[in-house]
């Protein structure tokens, strides 16, 4: 009987087992592998992940029984129980700190970041997709987000072509959906749309979309309006989706991962001096 490969979707074997092959997917969430990262075969999400946590030395609380479902769908739904998982799967706390010895200096983001890529500079960019138009909803909202990314520190200027196409067709209705839900923060049973029309929940029952506008309604739009959610913080959240290094067949995905690591920063950075008094504020709105 011909052996499973290790990592693989029907896999028996551990991620460290010698018998493992070429083909892998991530030990955490079962992503496709870009390679062996801190012991353990993973996507470049789950590396960065754990390398975010180790460096910051974060610490997470579960929200359930610690027993949340960690796979490509829901990787993002409990960092508390995905990084037991980075744990339980082999991945070594001291691999990440003997990489960031030996990479120092910092690499070409963090040395010049802190001109260009700065929570100010984000703020700008999100402040560039106010509504000013009675154009059609769907032709603003698209308008909107290319004028937005036309401002984004680094997508345009420091990413390839390819990269930068990938990137927004990965990520463009998470990028949509963020925007006119923190537009509609004011109402509870309504979407603002880009045009300054209004989406009820009559409309989208009509439409056929009612559970979906639901969703966002519960799960976006409440939750934003809890937090008071600010822009600057809207505008580092859309900007981690954007620079999304799991992306497939990317060109700089070091570029893109290094990016992503500094709008956390930034993110964890304005919560702490703007919000002393919400200590988990940065987790929350992760």
């Amino acid at each position: 009987m011909t052996p499973k490969t290790p990592g693989s979707a029907s896999s028996s074997y551990p991620p460290n087992h010698p018998l493992s092959g070429s083909k892998h997917l991530c030990a955490i969430c079962e992503d496709r592998a870009s390679g062996k990262h801190y012991g353990v075969y993973s996507c470049e999400g789950c590396k960065g992940f754990f390398k975010r946590t180790v460096r910051k030395d974060l610490t997470y609380v579960c929200r359930d029984e610690k027993r949340c479902i960690v796979d490509k769908r829901q990787r993002n739904r409990c960092q508390y129980c995905r990084y037991q998982k980075c744990l339980e799967m082999g991945m070594k706390r001291e691999a990440v700190q003997e990489e960031r010895q030996r990479n120092k200096p910092d690499n070409e983001v963090e040395s010049t970041s802190s001109s260009l890529l700065t929570i100010e500079k984000i703020l700008e960019a999100q402040k560039k997709v106010e509504i000013t138009s009675n154009t059609k909803a769907a032709a603003r909202e698209v308008e909107l987000l290319f004028r937005w990314l036309r401002h984004v520190p680094y997508f345009s200027t420091h990413l390839p072509l390819e990269d930068q196409i990938a990137l927004l067709k990965t990520g463009w209705n998470e990028l949509l959906i963020a925007e006119f839900s923190y537009r509609s923060v004011a109402r509870t049973d309504a979407l603002l749309l880009a045009n300054g029309g209004l989406v009820s929940r009559a409309n989208a029952q009509q439409a056929g979309i009612g559970n979906i506008m639901d969703r966002v309604l519960h799960e976006l739009v409440a939750k934003m309006r809890e937090m008071a959610m600010d822009r600057a913080e809207l505008g580092c959240l859309r900007a981690i989706v954007l620079f999304n290094p799991s992306v497939g067949k990317l060109k700089d995905v070091a570029q893109v991962e290094r990016l992503r690591d500094r709008i956390y920063s930034l993110l964890e950075v304005h919560c702490r001096q703007r919000y002393p008094e919400q200590p988990a504020r940065f987790a929350k709105l992760l």
